[in-house]
């Protein structure tokens, strides 16, 4: 492996899963917190700490996925450049035992083929004028729709202006919410507007913003592996049950989908502990409680958060809502899950209640 793929199958390899790690937790910050409610007509989210997490986090994520492309097309068009960028050079005599073992490259200190713009691009924080350079390089690499388009514009105000916050003398004139609450509620109020008429409550608000951010992270995660495939690297491959293996090979609609499959976990769990008991209170004509694997539950309880535990506990709870007459489908277990989760949900807020008694 020469230098070259060595960068591009390692090093941004590794990039790509801080990318899909910062979308994870970027989104985790609007999913467990203070909800997004109706006030005076225009959605409002009430603490600026949150949206502040979900722009710096997702602003940055896009950048630097749109930065991995970047260098994959420079590389695709004008591979001198990035041997310019790496500061190496084919040696000028090389012999077949050097071929043979890839040392063909020797190190320089000359950026000289690596022009400015393209150095400027990968300078830059603003998602659409890398976007709009990709596809001067080469057309229509990337094509945003319209949501899309507004996130990024979203993204670039903020990282652009209100990035620094507080510590900004602009932002000292802004009167109500601050500038990072006005920037997500402008964001959800647009994707708001361009669905059908809905209950507009925070599990709506999150699945239309969770539906832009997951089509748009899929898409550039897509680029990058057909640009990996032409290559022969593997930049695409992801650590296993990693968030970012979650947000990019997802088969959800929304990221928000991802959420609730983990909330669905923490009650069945929870369900599952105090079954016996919500029984004898509640009686016998309650949900059956899941064969939960509790040899697989020790990372879930030392950090909250486990992918294997969750998929197994979905899959699971997937498998006991299905007929038998039918063939195996999650999706089609959806209004199942609801319905249950609701129910448990009820029936451990009465045990808590109880509890308390």
């Amino acid at each position: 492996m020469d230098p070259i793929e060595s960068f591009f199958n390692f090093y941004l390899g590794r990039e790509l899963g801080v990318c899909g790690e910062l979308l994870y937790n970027g989104f985790n910050s609007l999913e467990n917190n203070s909800p997004v409610i109706r006030k005076e007509d225009e959605l409002t989210y009430l603490n600026e700490g949150y949206a502040f997490s979900f722009l710096i986090n997702t602003s940055v994520a896009f950048e630097r996925l749109e930065k991995i492309i970047l260098l994959f097309l420079i590389n695709q068009e004008s591979p001198n450049k990035i041997a310019s960028f790496l500061n190496i050079k084919m040696k000028s005599n090389f012999s077949d035992d050097d071929v043979f073992k890839n040392n063909i490259f020797e190190y320089v200190d000359d950026m000289s083929a690596f022009s400015k713009p393209e150095t400027k691009r990968l300078m830059d924080h603003r998602n659409l004028n890398i976007v709009a350079y990709i596809n001067q390089l080469k057309s229509k690499t990337i094509e945003l729709n319209t949501d899309e388009n507004h996130l990024l514009n979203i993204l670039d105000t903020f990282y652009k202006s209100f990035r620094y916050g507080r510590f900004h003398p602009k932002d000292f004139s802004v009167g109500g919410y601050g500038p990072d609450n006005k920037l997500l509620n402008d964001l959800l109020t647009h994707l708001e507007q361009n669905d059908e008429p809905s209950t507009r409550d925070k599990e709506k608000n999150l699945y239309d913003l969770g539906k832009c951010i997951n089509k748009l992270a899929k898409k550039y995660y897509a680029i990058i592996r057909e640009f990996a495939y032409k290559m022969n690297v593997y930049t695409y491959e992801l650590h296993d049950d990693s968030n970012a293996q979650t947000v990019f090979l997802n088969i959800d609609d929304s990221l928000h989908d991802i959420f609730i499959q983990k909330r669905i976990t923490r009650e069945e769990l929870l369900y599952n502990l105090a079954y016996n008991q919500i029984k004898k209170i509640a009686g016998d004509e309650i949900p059956d409680k899941l064969p939960i694997e509790f040899d697989i539950i020790e990372d879930f309880l030392l950090y909250g958060d486990d992918n294997y535990f969750t998929d197994s506990v979905n899959e699971t709870l997937n498998i006991a809502l299905n007929d038998d007459d039918d063939d195996y489908d999650s999706y089609y277990n959806k209004e199942k899950i609801i319905e249950r989760e609701k129910h448990i949900h009820q029936l451990l807020l009465m045990f808590s209640n109880m509890q308390r008694i």
